[in-house]
């Protein structure tokens, strides 16, 4: 798909794990590859470590005007972006810790920056289709899946973006976690119905478990190590026998093959999970709530000021 001397494709989180992975082998595949993060002295590590059209470019994902700034950045030199990876995800055990913009972290990162970031550039997109937006979700998000996760539980949305949860006056880093999943294939399903006959597909993809993805860095530090260091060994050996268990280099290679594979062109509005092996599949039936992913997007558009 991509033409070696111009075809460019942003991946936020693009530093460190399948994030990581994904730039690398785009990159290798010929693609200028953009990475996007809020650590730019990561961020130049990793693109050192990276053979091929690599650019570091800052984003804070919990701020509005850092997600503007990339853009309009970014529209300035008028990249000719074909593609746009929403990796980037946190998940906390303490909280609720609160955006710049006074929502509550995880929700801002892991779907409101995604969804101004990706609204932002879909004239670019456009521009320049075909091209694909790949909205990184999780298995969490479906209760019928036993995942150790709580079920999603999302009422009133502008609740749910102050505390990550139902309720005020509670947080619960698993369950924000969860509801943040559950919100990206709320955007993704609507997103791509938003950009039909635009050139430009949407589809959520699922990872599987990578032990050590960013994901625990808020854990104790006797969790963090088996995470990091135990934890990754292990699923080497039996991700060939369990799908739902994976690396960051498999699932890296298998995000960047969303964005890739000639087969995908044309797919839209589709979940690729990993315990099918990254074939297309249902999610939750949650997520196929119309009328809920409609008021997510536009409690959005309010908060992200659209």
């Amino acid at each position: 798909m991509a033409n070696a001397t111009s075809d460019a494709v942003l991946v936020t989180g693009g530093n460190s794990g399948i994030g990581l992975e994904c730039a690398r082998e785009l990159a290798r595949n010929g693609w200028r590859v953009l990475i996007a993060s809020r650590n730019r002295a990561a961020s130049e590590a990793a693109a050192r470590g990276i053979s091929g059209q690599v650019e570091v470019h800052e984003l804070d994902l919990a701020s509005r005007d850092s997600v503007r700034a990339l853009v309009s950045h970014l529209t300035s030199r008028a990249v000719p972006l074909r593609a746009l990876v929403c990796n980037s995800g946190l998940q906390f055990n303490h909280g609720p810790q609160l955006s710049s913009d006074g929502y509550e972290l995880t929700f801002a990162v892991n779907h409101l920056g995604h969804f101004l970031l990706a609204n932002l550039l879909l004239d670019t997109l456009a521009a320049h289709a075909p091209s694909r937006i790949v909205v990184v979700a999780s298995g969490v998000h479906d209760p019928a899946m036993r995942t150790g996760m709580p079920k999603p539980a999302i009422d009133d949305l502008d609740v749910y973006a102050a505390t990550g949860g139902p309720k005020r006056g509670e947080f619960n880093g698993r369950l924000a976690y969860v509801n943040s999943k559950l919100a990206n294939l709320w955007f993704a399903y609507e997103l791509a119905r938003r950009c039909a006959g635009r050139g430009i597909t949407v589809n959520g993809w699922e990872p599987g478990l990578v032990p050590g993805s960013g994901l625990a860095r808020d854990y104790p530090a006797a969790l963090q190590f088996v995470w990091n260091w135990v934890l990754p060994g292990i699923a080497a050996a039996v991700a060939p026998f369990f799908p739902a268990v994976s690396t960051a280099r498999r699932s890296g290679r298998d995000l960047a093959r969303m964005v890739m594979d000639p087969a995908l062109e044309k797919t839209t509005g589709k979940y690729f999970p990993s315990h099918t092996r990254w074939r297309e599949a249902p999610s939750s039936t949650e997520s196929y709530d119309r009328a809920r992913a409609e008021a997510l997007w536009d409690a959005s558009l309010r908060m992200s000021r659209l």
